[in-house]
């Protein structure tokens, strides 16, 4: 199934309030190497937002190839599992001026192009990749800051 807006689902998971069922999965970002390849980055719900169904905004860090793939290219595939599917999030990224939190962070708009869900009838995907914080209570409150952060830049 394709659409070219994202899922309630999704608008759900990513509108910032880091829920807990989601805050170890991880959300594969692949952008376009100079080389031509996809290159994966992986984000958390911590570092990203849906403003919309249409407008996602994220944080990454600034040297990053990611985002000098994201500078150069703007073309990303956000993948990630939800609601028993694989989802893949098509978008073009155009970087922000504004930096965020103390790390600096390089902030980007999204615009959807299009959503694609990945569902088998005879299957139901229960998890992606997923990671173990080593300092859970510094990520949850660093990722707050920057979720705050995010939402209060102005639109573009």
């Amino acid at each position: 199934m394709s659409e070219n807006f994202l899922p309630t689902s999704l608008l759900a998971l990513l509108e910032g309030s880091l829920p807990v069922s989601h805050l170890h999965q991880a959300i594969r970002l692949s952008s376009v190497g100079q080389n031509g390849w996809p290159y994966a980055a992986q984000l958390s719900v911590g570092e990203i937002i849906a403003l919309s169904s249409r407008q996602l905004r994220f944080a990454i860090w600034p040297g990053s190839t990611t985002t000098a793939n994201l500078i150069r290219d703007g073309k990303m595939t956000l993948a990630l599992v939800d609601d028993g599917a694989v989802i893949e999030i098509q978008a073009l990224a155009q970087k922000r001026e504004e930096t965020i939190t103390e790390l600096a962070l390089t902030v980007f708009d999204a615009a959807v192009q299009q959503v694609v869900i990945h569902r088998a009838p005879y299957a139901t995907v229960t998890r992606g990749v997923t990671f173990t914080l080593k300092d859970e209570a510094a990520a949850i409150a660093r990722w707050r800051e920057q979720i705050a952060q995010l939402k209060a830049l102005p639109d573009i």
